[in-house]
């Protein structure tokens, strides 16, 4: 099967794929593309409200019902989107994810574009699409509302649209428009989470060392990036006011995570599964010395520039999941030219033939992890080491005895806050509290700390975690009422975690709201 595209006027019908001009593409295959996105949102959809909401969730339920420019840990995005989804469809775990699984989505449709743009026939872009359906931490982050959801959607949206621009320049035609609406997905982007200025402060000088130069000077590029400076404005008013605690939170970030090299490209391995890591490393080789791929090399440099970016900060590994996509179409991309160079050979070979044996090992190598993300295990056999699953079970239960600890004290016209030292809990008290007799809830941890304070009245406090020492120094009676019990069944993080009962706090709430707070999760 010969992959050269269409004839097109003034070309030789003997041109290969590897001599073709970046500026002619096949069409996009929107059926078999679409088919692998439905299957893939079927799949998901099925399995997405197998245990329970992941305490993130929680967090941002709560963090939407206190609107604001910004948080301690994240923009203002995924709040809002949660207490939408909530608003509109009450405690619907699928609706509450739908907007994730939707990224997921347009994540594998963007796949597909972004080999389109490299070149990529139909079968191509079909193939590169699920690879990409595949991957692990896709599937794992159409299961979750979390920022990163979107923002590695928003990261391909921006790449693909830079590989736009990229083709229309090699043309010698203005690539404004790519240009000015990869500025308007940064200003959604920056909604969602800050990392987004990285991709750019990268790009824009690898385009000025490898080309194409003149992206830099269009007037779309600096418009698009005025929208985006724009976008961010609020959000960074709301850091300077409250001391810019996103700098903090990058700290416990770099604390939590595990450095390296060897440990951050070990756990993007697992996050790409086997036939996704392969297809990425194909494709980052094909960026940087293909000729075919020449005038989007300075993408290719840029995926290494930030690679080693985040690995010498100690970022997370899925800050680089945006830019699989392109990786992944330039893999597949490589792939095809490939199966064009070996024309005399593969004629020997039927065509379905070489699919269904491609397929087959595709399957084979890929889906047995694939599978293993999906949330099927049941909850009494979870993992221990499973943080996602751990963290999405017995909410209810928990609710139910901090509960009980704060209906048990007497009525005697003591103002009495429940407070929690992590911000899980915080949410989970938040969102079940109210049916077990829970007005409100604070949290001394992370961004659930500048939600809310106990007011000045309050005198008694119940409550969840931490260490008796600790919260001696702060109030005059300290007392255990209670530890937390759950199914043994379903162990959790809280199993054994006290129940305090604190009176008397030695300080004014003004000034001992601030003592208390620490940016950990526990």
């Amino acid at each position: 099967m010969s992959t050269a595209p269409p004839v097109t006027a003034g070309r030789s019908v003997t041109s290969s794929a590897s001599e073709s001009s970046p500026g002619e593409r096949w069409p996009f295959a929107t059926v078999s593309v679409g088919v692998v996105a439905l299957v893939f949102a079927l799949v998901c959809v099925l399995t997405t409200g197998r245990y329970g909401y992941f305490g993130d969730e929680l967090y941002f339920l709560a963090a939407g019902h206190h609107p604001a420019f910004g948080y301690a840990d994240q923009p203002p995005g995924v709040p809002l989107l949660a207490r939408a989804m909530q608003s509109l469809f009450p405690d619907s775990l699928v609706a509450l994810r739908a907007p994730s699984l939707l990224a997921a989505v347009g994540y594998l449709v963007l796949t597909a574009l972004s080999a389109r743009e490299l070149g990529a026939n139909r079968v191509t872009q079909v193939c590169a699409a699920g690879v990409a359906a595949l991957a692990p931490h896709l599937i794992a982050s159409a299961h979750l509302l979390v920022t990163y959801s979107f923002d590695q959607t928003l990261w391909a949206c921006v790449v693909w649209l830079l590989l736009r621009a990229a083709r229309r320049e090699h043309r010698g035609q203005p690539a404004n428009g790519p240009l000015l609406a990869a500025g308007l997905v940064t200003a959604v982007a920056v909604q969602f989470k800050l990392l987004i200025p990285v991709l750019w402060l990268v790009a824009v000088p690898m385009a000025m060392l490898f080309g194409p130069r003149r992206l830099v000077l269009r007037p779309g590029l600096w418009l698009g990036g005025l929208l985006a400076v724009l976008s961010a404005a609020p959000g960074l008013w709301w850091q300077a006011r409250n001391d810019w605690p996103q700098l903090a939170m990058a700290r416990v970030v770099d604390g939590e995570t595990t450095g390296g090299v060897r440990a951050f490209l070990n756990a993007s391995s697992h996050q790409l599964g086997p036939v996704g890591t392969v297809l990425v490393l194909i494709g980052l080789c094909g960026l940087l010395v293909t000729p075919a791929l020449r005038p989007h090399r300075f993408l290719g440099v840029t995926v290494v520039v930030i690679t080693v970016l985040f690995v010498v900060v100690s970022g997370r590994s899925y800050y680089t999941a945006g830019l699989y996509a392109v990786l992944l179409g330039a893999g597949a991309v490589v792939a095809q030219l490939w199966w064009t160079a070996l024309g005399k050979y593969r004629r020997q070979w039927p065509r379905w033939a070489a699919a269904a044996v491609a397929m087959a090992c595709c399957l084979f190598t890929g889906l047995p992890p694939a599978v293993g993300t999906l949330p099927l295990t049941p909850a009494p056999r979870v993992n221990p080491h499973n943080v996602v699953a751990r963290a999405s079970l017995a909410w209810p239960s928990i609710t139910e005895q901090v509960a009980r600890v704060y209906r048990a004290l007497p009525r005697d016209g003591t103002e009495t806050a429940v407070i929690t030292r992590d911000y899980w809990s915080a949410g989970a008290l938040h969102h079940f509290g109210p049916r077990y007799g829970i007005p409100e809830v604070h949290s001394t941890s992370r961004g659930f700390w500048y939600l809310s304070r106990p007011d000045d009245a309050v005198r008694r406090v119940v409550y969840l975690g931490g260490e008796r020492e600790r919260l001696r120094e702060l109030f005059g009676r300290v007392r255990a009422v209670d530890s937390v019990e759950t199914d043994p069944a379903l162990p959790t993080y809280y199993d054994g975690m006290r129940i305090w009962v604190l009176e008397d706090p030695k300080l004014p709430w003004s000034r001992l709201w601030p003592r208390m707070h620490h940016m950990s999760l526990w």
